[in-house]
């Protein structure tokens, strides 16, 4: 039950290498740069992911909060406009993770 919900698709990010509004573009961009662009692609994800899905399962999700829905994660890391070698940072992925349980935690508010 922690799989999204039917007919749900991902209205965050943009494919993986695209550009999106608030994005990171390629070179001259530092670390801090990526993990704050992270964490804002990351509240963007959570908060459409909430905003189109069931409150049970959302509640579903959260109570297993810090592990997130493989299927989710994947959708966060393909959807992101960050290039791909900042990617590989640990600190920029937990900043995506970051900022989707911030913006699930939110809407439980």
């Amino acid at each position: 039950m922690t799989s999204a919900p039917p007919g749900y698709v991902s209205g965050g990010g943009a494919p993986a290498g695209g550009a999106s509004g608030g994005g990171v573009s390629g070179g001259g961009v530092s670390l801090a740069e990526a993990v704050q662009a992270a964490h804002e692609e990351g509240q963007e994800f959570g908060a459409s992911v909430a905003r189109d899905a069931p409150a049970l399962w959302l509640e579903a999700v959260l109570a297993r909060k810090p592990r997130m829905p493989s299927d989710l994660e994947a959708r966060l890391l393909q959807g992101s406009a960050l290039p791909i070698d900042y990617l590989l940072h640990d600190e920029v992925r937990h900043a995506l993770r970051r900022g989707f349980w911030d913006a699930l935690e939110r809407t439980r508010r």
